[in-house]
């Protein structure tokens, strides 16, 4: 009996903490995005040269917007956080590349356009990301807008072969965060 006792009040110690723990908030998955809307003009810069490799102990992550900016389904600026902080922004068909240590990190893209369609769900996407040294990332942005229907859009990871092929397609987006 005596025994028992402890072993009893270790289960329920432990059923309370557990309980306890689940019902803590989880963290607010938008802290991937800067803290205000941030305002960028874009430039689109066609490049010779494309680099595939990151710096020694680092990650390179490119994020490819292939939407146009014509037609149906047409799109236009998307900003991108990464860690709570901005970093940037592309237009239509442009892609933007960005290094970063390895680890964890969270990628926010916010579109920012006035499509009638376009409800909360498709105009912030999130991603989480475990970057590891020595390896390049290639973060297709998508999205499709029809009239009268919710807009989605959506992050694919484009295998290298892709990346670059969608890279190839895509001008360089140089983006200045507007005072």
């Amino acid at each position: 009996m005596n025994v028992a006792r402890p072993a009893c009040c270790l289960a329920v110690c432990l059923i309370l903490t557990l309980t306890a723990n689940a019902q803590q908030p989880a963290s607010n998955p938008l802290a991937a995005c800067g803290s205000t809307n941030a305002n960028f003009t874009v430039k689109n810069q066609t490049v010779s040269t494309i680099p595939n490799q990151p710096p020694p102990g680092k990650a390179l992550v490119y994020v490819i917007e292939t939407m146009d900016n014509e037609g149906l389904f047409a799109t236009t600026k998307v900003n991108l956080g990464l860690d709570g902080n901005w970093i940037g922004a592309t237009n239509a068909n442009t892609h933007i590349n960005f290094i970063v240590d390895p680890g964890a990190h969270h990628l926010c893209a916010a579109y920012q356009g006035h499509a009638v369609s376009m409800d909360d769900e498709g105009h912030t996407l999130l991603l989480h990301l475990d970057a590891q040294a020595g390896h390049t990332y290639y973060l297709r942005y998508h999205a499709l807008f029809l009239r009268d229907s919710p807009g989605i859009a959506l992050f694919d990871l484009a295998d290298e072969d892709e990346g670059l092929f969608l890279i190839q397609r895509t001008q360089q987006a140089i983006s200045t965060l507007k005072k």
